[in-house]
């Protein structure tokens, strides 16, 4: 006789896991901001109010909990992308982008080093947002072009693949601390207008050889 096929769901967190779960995760961002990755999982209990089992039932690794912080930033920068369809003006919501980019960076620029060398850090483990964070990211990001350009805002030539590289660059500048990032981005951003005639001669970039 065959046996019936159970199916289960997946185990919901208990309202007081979800808590020290989200107490964990602000505890290690303030952690890694201040002592970098060398802040150890006892800290992170320590500061989350919590014991150190909690912690490693939650986050098994250090490098699983940046993962997760990593996760968190882009819920944070997908959500903002998704408020900016709400501003009026297309440009300034390119604008805006860039600015939460930096800012963010700026705020988070201990932490920021940090996520990168833990989950970075060659690790084989697959690291950063998951595909469907990437995917909604892009479609965001997408829909902010469209309105822009629609409003011949924006060079038309400038696609959604375009800007994750423009924003790692401008948060490399901040990250930096090597110049004023306001200035970097208002180069940028001059890059990015749509320009109402073909650029002259002399502004051509000259391939020498």
């Amino acid at each position: 006789m065959s046996t019936p096929l159970v199916l289960t769901t997946p185990k919901r967190l208990r309202a007081d896991a979800v808590r020290n779960r989200a107490k964990v995760l602000a505890a290690a961002r303030a952690a890694f901001a201040e002592h970098g990755p060398d802040a150890q999982m006892e800290d992170v209990a320590r500061r989350a109010g919590v014991g150190v089992g909690t912690v490693y039932r939650h986050f098994p690794t250090k490098h699983a909990l940046a993962e997760a912080l990593v996760e968190e930033r882009f819920a944070r920068i997908l959500e903002y992308q998704r408020e900016l369809l709400d501003e009026p003006d297309p440009w300034r919501a390119i604008e805006r982008s860039f600015e939460f980019c930096a800012t963010s960076q700026e705020l988070d620029r201990n932490l920021a080093a940090a996520l990168a060398t833990l989950a970075g850090g060659g690790n084989p483990a697959p690291t950063g947002p998951r595909d469907h964070q990437r995917e909604d990211l892009m479609a965001a990001t997408e829909a902010i072009l469209t309105r822009a350009r629609a409003a011949g805002a924006i060079r038309s030539d400038l696609l959604a693949t375009d800007m994750p590289p423009l924003y790692c660059g401008l948060a490399a500048v901040v990250q930096a601390g090597v110049a004023d990032w306001r200035r970097f981005l208002e180069l940028m951003l001059d890059g990015l207008r749509a320009r109402s005639e073909p650029p002259r001669s002399d502004e051509r970039i000259l391939i020498w050889r």
